[in-house]
């Protein structure tokens, strides 16, 4: 592997971790917002659930994640 390569595999590693760090908390940070149970979140962000309300402020949340990492 040449040294280019590898460096934009660094970088590219760099970011995924960016990305998994930054999205960890959005069940967690969802349901704080909602005063719901974090599990619920889960279960709507997985399709097991139905809530509209849920399912807005999840893409909000990544909307804003997606926005800070650039």
């Amino acid at each position: 592997m040449n040294l280019s390569r590898s460096s934009k595999n660094t970088a590219k590693l760099h970011r995924i971790r960016s990305y998994v760090e930054s999205l960890c908390g959005i069940y967690s940070r969802v349901a704080r917002k909602l005063g719901v149970d974090r599990t619920y979140v889960s279960r709507v962000a997985k399709g097991e659930r139905n809530s509209p309300v849920v399912e807005a402020a999840l893409i909000q949340d990544f909307d804003h994640t997606e926005e800070e990492l650039g």
